[in-house]
């Protein structure tokens, strides 16, 4: 029996009952975990109909070897189930949160007579200790160093009893004021620790109005009692508090425990953020990235994403607002309820502050996209480099990249821009602008020949160096103009290419024919970039010198304006039009009132 009858007849098997699912290939690897309200209905949809139509699908059907099943009273458990299975197997296949182990938390040892409060990255919660986090990792020593510097619990790992003394004089930390000296018998009550340690719990778990209040009362009785020493100590306590308070972003007028998800795909690369927020401020902030998921579905994606997170977070507030519906929303949201023993919402909100909130987070979402995919994107252009340099038979790496453009309306106001690509990366620090001098009329290939030359008989006149590549932005025509230019200027050797817009092909020296590569090929989409980039570039310096003559032309028969008064209206008002729609104390700021005036009154002479 092939595999394809063997699935076939397991498939049969399937009761029709909710329960778990798991896909596992040749060598015996789950590959896929997943959830059903009909096993057999869930599992047969890989194989036939909607459910076999996508790459990623195809790709795992190809893979499938074996299917076991587990069932389930009902899909509560299934989903209970399905987190746990992907947790232990981690399938390929699955949305996976892989970098969740290397978040740290902060634990507070209430299962000790004297809790501390300690980086941990373990979580075990039989002992009854108080965790806190996930947390980026210098979040979480930034906040440990800020409990051991302004709440006085030991640092130690001493094992003290209550009644019993540990060491018989406190430590160093005891006189520094940085410790209740637990340690020895007489220094402070198990009362005024736990007080203490209740106030950490507060600070760390965001409720710190309620903390400010505490710290405010207590302050009110020690200066009542004269106990300047310790009001002093309440009272930067509640100002360090309200100083981590007004950090916070995102500030709510009501003490709110919710989070906030924010996403951002391009490409395939995805990019989550969350916003923690607890008592009404956001207390903390997290980034999530996957690069090319296939066949990427929003609602399902982010439904897999809140089930892995959600798993294991110790604290899950009453509401989860996400920026679209989701797949399985309502059995995701009873599951989230029953994790927490109480009520939770799950909600993508169309109005009021909660859009605000997710359309900040999707905002700071695209941002981190933009940061964290923002390498990738250049490496993938010196990735890209590397294959030009095979396509064009370049010895060495393709490591920077100077192409022209010529821009021009019939002729006039011609300019040549040259840009600069310098290891993946556009360089515009050494963009540079060549108004056409010698040639009159539309002569694209003259232009290109003067550009060129002037632009490498200073290379050369500077000992600079030459660049591993000249793009030309043109066909066969533009091509040679630039190479006489290098010719009579004696450089030689240097791998040089034109690029035509219209069947996006390939010039080079010595070859008659282009090249032409397949549309996907990353050196083609290289060579486009570049050129689009040098043709934004001289448009947008043609249109500028266009401008800038249109408006001194019009200007010149006009008494008082001279050369530098038309390079300030230029810069101010950008064009004619400009000038003339500019109001009388507009033109006075710029010219100066009687100069300013008079052209006012010229250029509105009825």
């Amino acid at each position: 029996m092939d595999r394809s009858d063997r699935l076939k007849a397991r498939i049969k098997e399937l009761p029709d009952r909710p329960g778990v699912y798991l896909h596992r290939n040749s060598a015996g690897e789950v590959i896929y975990v997943g959830k059903a309200r009909n096993l057999k209905n869930r599992v047969n949809s890989y194989l036939v109909g909607r459910g076999a139509r996508d790459t990623k699908t195809m790709t795992l059907v190809h893979e499938i070897d074996t299917i076991d099943y587990v069932t389930t009273n009902n899909e509560l458990e299934a989903i209970l189930l399905e987190n746990n299975l992907i947790k232990t197997h981690q399938p390929r296949y699955n949305i996976l949160l892989r970098d969740d182990k290397t978040y740290p938390y902060l634990k507070v040892t209430m299962s000790e007579d004297y809790p501390r409060v300690v980086f941990t990255r373990r979580v075990d919660r039989k002992k009854g200790d108080l965790f806190y986090g996930p947390f980026f990792a210098g979040t979480a020593r930034r906040l440990l160093k800020l409990v051991a510097d302004q709440f006085k619990l030991r640092s130690c790992d001493l094992d003290i009893t209550a009644g019993k003394n540990a060491l018989p004089r406190p430590c160093l930390y005891y006189d520094m004021h940085q410790c209740l000296g637990p340690c020895v018998v007489g220094l402070t009550t198990p009362e005024a620790y736990r007080d203490m340690v209740d106030d950490v719990v507060l600070f760390l778990g965001g409720k710190t109005r309620q903390l400010q209040d505490k710290l405010s009362a207590r302050m009110g009785t020690a200066a009542k009692e004269e106990n300047f020493e310790l009001a002093v100590y309440y009272r930067d306590l509640i100002r360090t508090v309200e100083r981590v308070q007004a950090e916070q972003q995102v500030a709510s007028a009501v003490d709110e425990d919710l989070d906030v998800w924010g996403l951002w795909e391009e490409g395939g690369d995805v990019a989550v953020q969350l916003f923690v927020m607890r008592d009404g401020n956001v207390v903390d902030r997290r980034e999530l990235f996957w690069e090319k998921v296939a066949d990427y579905q929003p609602g399902h994606f982010l439904s897999e994403v809140l089930q892995r997170y959600y798993q294991d977070n110790l604290f899950i507030p009453p509401e989860i607002l996400i920026p679209f519906p989701i797949e399985d929303e309502e059995l995701l949201e009873a599951w989230l309820s029953e994790q927490a023993a109480r009520k939770v919402a799950v909600r993508d909100p169309q109005r009021g502050k909660a859009v605000d909130r997710i359309e900040l987070a999707n905002r700071n979402a695209r941002l981190s996209h933009e940061s964290r995919f923002k390498k990738s994107q250049q490496d993938r252009m010196q990735v890209a480099a590397a294959r030009l340099g095979e396509v064009l038979g370049h010895q060495g790496e393709i490591q920077r990249i100077e192409s022209f453009d010529i821009s021009n309306i019939q002729g006039s106001d011609s300019v040549a821009g040259m840009v600069v690509l310098d290891r993946g990366k556009f360089d515009k620090k050494q963009y540079r602008i060549f108004n056409i001098r010698t040639v009159v009329g539309a002569d694209d290939f003259r232009s290109m020949a003067e550009a060129v030359d002037r632009r490498y008989r200073r290379v050369l006149a500077e000992d600079k160096p030459l660049p591993d590549m000249i793009l030309i932005d043109g066909g066969r025509g533009q091509l040679n103009a630039a190479l006489t230019a290098l010719n009579r200027l004696g450089i030689e050797g240097i791998t040089i290419a034109g690029l035509a817009k219209r069947e996006e092909e390939l010039y080079v020296p010595e070859r008659e024919e282009p090249i032409r590569l397949e549309r996907r090929d990353p050196a083609l989409h290289l060579v486009q970039t570049v050129r689009d980039e040098t043709h934004r570039f001289s448009v947008a310096s043609h249109r500028r010198r266009r401008s800038k003559r249109t408006l001194t032309s019009a200007l010149d028969e006009l008494p008082g304006i001279g050369d530098k008064r038309k390079r300030l209206l230029f810069e101010r008002f950008g064009s004619v039009s400009g000038v003339k729609q500019a109001s009388a104390q507009d033109l006075i700021n710029v010219l100066g009132k009687k100069v300013g005036q008079s052209l006012y009154d010229e250029l509105h002479v009825c």
